[in-house]
């Protein structure tokens, strides 16, 4: 697979961040015990961020549009995207909010992590808020579905700049309905089934989605690979098994980082799926998400063995 020497683009995301607090605990404790950290980190978070950053690293230019707090949690996010050279320019600081926090418990024998998000005292991005000429410019725009407004302005202005919309979810946001009709790519987790379709295969998710609006739709499935639909033709891609599983954490956002980078470059959907597979992969053998987005080089690695 070649990749094209053009200048870098704009991928523009917008959506939740937050900051995580990581730990892995062992023993990890059943229900009612207690439990003791081995390792710990404090870190930014987020699906839409941690895909950006990805793709920053691999070479293009992107920002990001959220709306956190002044807090010290603020600045670790702004500080931590910064250092991937994300355009934070357009971020919104509100006094009168607090950064969302996400409390991560990992489990140390498998990588696997449990997730608490605590949005107390946040408000998200309102549509007013979302400057319309932000989207003239992009060739993607990369969602999560929140909040849902905003993401349907945004939304609708990309479509109207005929830029590619790629949706990243794990679960069913309000008015899914309507944000369908406005994606290209569906990118999403298989977790969706739990809350959009009880007993569903992913690949009759990929069906639902499609006959929902979206015009491709990618599950990703952990160690189980990723299946896609794509018009007429569909298909399955294995993982890439991890060397060293630490933490699964923002594997799946770097995976939307490394299929947005292979469309980008003109590969299609299978070749582009083989990126991000490969680049989540060896996202696993350390803590955090942010912290282990690999180079791009690396990834393409495993590609070619």
């Amino acid at each position: 697979m070649m990749i094209n020497s053009q200048p870098s683009i704009n991928i523009l995301g917008f959506g939740h961040c937050c900051i995580d607090y990581l730990n892995i605990l062992d023993p990890y404790p059943e229900k009612g015990k207690k439990g003791i950290v081995k390792e710990s980190l404090i870190v930014g978070g987020g699906p839409v961020p941690t895909a950006l950053a990805t793709l920053a690293k691999f070479g293009l230019s992107t920002q990001f549009i959220g709306k956190i707090g002044t807090d010290p949690e603020g600045d670790v996010i702004i500080e931590g995207l910064t250092e991937y050279n994300v355009d934070v320019s357009k971020v919104i600081r509100d006094k009168s909010v607090s950064t969302p926090r996400a409390n991560i418990w990992i489990e140390p024998t498998d990588g696997t992590r449990t997730i608490v998000l605590d949005t107390t005292g946040h408000e998200g991005m309102k549509p007013t808020e979302l400057n319309d000429r932000l989207l003239e410019n992009c060739e993607f725009v990369l969602c999560d579905g929140r909040p849902v407004d905003t993401t349907l302005k945004g939304l609708k202005l990309a479509k109207e700049n005929c830029a590619i919309t790629v949706l990243d979810i794990g679960c069913v946001r309000d008015k899914l309905d309507e944000i369908l009709l406005l994606i290209d790519y569906a990118v999403v987790s298989q977790d969706l089934v739990d809350s959009l379709c009880p007993g569903f295969t992913p690949n009759q998710l990929s069906d639902l989605l499609m006959k929902m609006g979206a015009k491709n739709a990618v599950v990703t499935c952990g160690s189980d690979g990723t299946v896609w639909k794509s018009g007429d033709e569909e298909g399955h891609v294995p993982a890439y098994p991890a060397h060293r599983t630490v933490d699964t954490t923002g594997a799946g956002d770097i995976f939307h980082g490394g299929f947005i980078f292979g469309l980008h470059h003109g590969w299609n959907i299978e070749q582009s799926i083989k990126l991000g597979s490969a680049a989540a992969s060896i996202s696993c053998g350390k803590l955090s998400g942010l912290k282990s987005i690999p180079t791009l080089k690396e990834a393409m690695s495993l590609l070619d063995d």
